[in-house]
């Protein structure tokens, strides 16, 4: 403690310069846009090396469960070529969407708004606003971006809003996170009249530029309406499983600035 206190007394003029240093920095980003980007992208860049090289090791230490997701992937893939049915393939082989696989660098799952950095970037098309699903459904939308990575905004946000259908009868509800269990979301904005059965499958509703029609959302765990709601709510589990994320894909919308120009909302 002593010897701190000597060095304290001997640098604290160095000390003290770099503090204010620090502080007009900060003070810089928090006012200034442009700056606060270039923070935001630096900050990604740097937390993307750290995080690929944490992620590289994982990988190494699980390349038989690995494996044996891409076996599986690529015997869905087959079986999707080989398929006659073109209605089938829809949603994965149409000229709308461009699917840009990534990896997950670093995920969050028990904050109360959780992120995703994978190592995709400008550079790589990567654009904010665009979906990002798995193989088991959805994931989230891109938020920031660099020229190598970017950050994903996941499902389990509280900013998170996604727009969906219940496959049996077409009909559109909302999918948000309440905060709790990683595994599970809320269905808001359900028809009163509609009947809710457990397993109910939710999919994308396809009224976003940012995902295609179909994809897997969830299945309905719980009603949490009663006949007094002019709107039903449900507990939702979602299809994908936040915790064992390793890789996904982007969406591209091919159309995108072209639907955007006719001021079509999202």
């Amino acid at each position: 403690m002593y010897n701190l206190f000597i060095f304290i007394k001997k640098y604290h003029a160095v000390i003290l310069f770099i503090l204010l240093e620090v502080l007009c920095i900060i003070m810089i980003v928090q006012s200034l846009p442009y700056q606060n980007r270039k923070m935001v992208n630096l900050s990604n860049n740097i937390a993307g090396g750290i995080s690929k090289t944490t992620s590289n090791w994982y990988d190494y230490l699980n390349l038989k469960s690995e494996n044996e997701a891409l076996v599986q992937q690529n015997a869905l893939l087959l079986s999707r070529l080989a398929c006659d049915d073109a209605e089938a393939d829809t949603a994965y082989y149409d000229d709308i969407f461009t699917y840009i696989p990534a990896h997950v660098i670093n995920n969050s799952i028990y904050e109360a708004n959780n992120f995703i950095l994978i190592d995709k970037g400008k550079e790589d098309g990567i654009e904010p606003e665009m979906g990002v699903i798995c193989n088991d459904g959805v994931v989230g939308k891109v938020l920031n971006v660099s020229n190598h990575y970017a950050s994903v905004m996941s499902l389990l946000n509280s900013y998170s809003v996604i727009s969906c259908r219940f496959a049996d009868n077409q009909y559109v509800a909302n999918v948000i996170w309440d905060n709790g269990n990683y595994r599970f979301g809320i269905v808001k904005d359900i028809p009163s009249h509609l009947i809710i059965n457990i397993g109910d499958t939710l999919v994308t509703s396809g009224f976003s530029n940012s995902f295609p029609a179909d994809v897997m959302v969830g299945t309905i765990e719980e009603n949490m309406s009663n006949s007094n709601d002019m709107f039903g709510t449900a507990k939702l589990k979602f299809s994908t499983n936040f915790s064992t994320l390793r890789h996904v894909y982007v969406v591209k919308n091919n159309y995108r600035a072209e639907i955007d120009s006719l001021c079509i909302t999202r």
